[in-house]
């Protein structure tokens, strides 16, 4: 009956170990990628500034942005998400829409890097679309941000607790000749500036918090009654673009939550479960080997032994 159970243990101890190795390579792997079904929106407060070719000047407006991702097709490596970017007047209700700024990009993203593929979407390939899981503060994250026309590298700056998290902050920028869109039909070449700054939670990679300016400017054709009797053309500088934005508190609330959350299972899924799996399964088959062994005479010396026949005296 020793043996039996000892066997029994041996192999409940293997399949333990074999269940956590395989769950370390292989079902965790698929648990930690983004979601073929992911719906998530977060909202953003601020002043938006747009030229008003008519009036020759800015005006800047009190608003209420939301950047909704909406996945429309997954494979096993690759999800492609639907990013729907509107702003409102703030204080409006029901909501004002500024319809000139609603703006559609689609994202072909690697599943578990969080990257844009190169030619999968409206993404520079490469460029996250969020932080994966066990942020490095070691590590530089390049991210593609909506129209920009190259990646702005995120490097870490800071930690700081934040709405009981302990946070890694993030920040990235346009260099100091900022980044440069060609002209198109009905567009000017525009230069784009920008600066923002993240709020990370690094076992989840959840961004909980969202800081950033931007501003695209360019030139356009000064009117002059007299051209082109008077010269060349003549152009002024106009800022067409300019935005100060970050998460509204709800949005902070809802990702902090997220981030708790998804701070507990990843260290309960990727490190507890499997390496405890694991141990258990170790420590199962030890106990069985010794169950399993035949009964003997351990710590009798061979001297001590009774062969038989005459002994020396």
């Amino acid at each position: 009956m020793r043996r039996k159970i000892g066997i029994a243990l041996c192999v409940l101890g293997v399949l333990l170990a074999v269940f956590g190795i395989i769950w370390i390579t292989a079902i965790w792997p698929s648990l930690a990628k983004v979601p073929a079904d992911l719906e998530q929106q977060v909202d953003l407060q601020g002043t938006v500034s747009l030229y008003d070719a008519e009036r020759g000047a800015n005006v800047s407006f009190d608003v209420i942005g939301h950047r909704k991702y909406t996945a429309l097709k997954a494979s096993k490596d690759i999800v492609y998400l639907d990013e729907d970017v509107w702003f409102d007047l703030a204080g409006t209700d029901p909501p004002q829409e500024l319809e000139q700024l609603r703006e559609h990009f689609l994202l072909g993203i690697d599943r578990v890097t969080r990257q844009n593929l190169e030619g999968r979407g409206d993404g520079v390939g490469g460029g996250h679309y969020s932080f994966p899981f066990n942020v490095s503060k070691d590590k530089v994250y390049p991210f593609w941000n909506e129209k920009n026309p190259a990646n702005l590298d995120c490097r870490y700056v800071d930690e700081t607790d934040f709405e009981g998290l302990h946070v890694y902050i993030f920040e990235m920028s346009t260099p100091d000749e900022g980044l440069t869109t060609s002209a198109s039909f009905d567009i000017p070449e525009m230069r784009i500036d920008q600066k923002i700054t993240l709020y990370v939670e690094p076992v989840s990679g959840v961004t909980v918090r969202s800081e950033s300016i931007t501003k695209r400017s360019g030139q356009i054709p000064s009117p002059d009654p007299l051209f082109p009797a008077t010269g060349p053309m003549t152009y002024k500088d106009v800022t067409f673009y300019d935005d100060n934005l970050t998460f509204t508190q709800d949005t902070i609330d809802d990702l902090v939550g997220q981030a708790k959350s998804a701070k507990t299972q990843v260290a309960l899924a990727k490190n507890l479960l499997p390496w405890l799996s694991i141990g258990a399964g170790i420590v199962l088959v030890a106990v069985g080997i010794l169950l399993a062994r035949k009964p003997g005479q351990p710590g009798t010396s061979p001297d001590a032994e009774v062969t038989g026949g005459p002994q020396p005296t």
